[in-house]
């Protein structure tokens, strides 16, 4: 994960997230940070990233992600 642009202190934060795929354990999700100084209107893409995510039982295998 590369940071673009800086986020200060103040800044108004916003994340967005999309599950891009998921399979019999896993999913794939992309998440984009926005930010927006406290006195102004525009906003600014910060950073960007697509996680993979694996679900694990007590024991440390994989196990299937209930679908509902």
């Amino acid at each position: 994960m590369t940071f673009l642009k800086p986020v200060k202190v103040g800044d108004e934060v916003s994340l967005y997230a999309d599950l891009e795929g998921m399979g019999r354990s896993s999913m794939r999700i992309h998440v984009e940070a926005w930010r927006r100084d406290r006195y102004g209107a525009e906003s600014i893409k910060v950073t960007d990233a697509t996680f993979t995510f694996v679900a694990i039982d007590a024991d440390g295998r994989t196990r299937a992600i209930p679908r509902d």
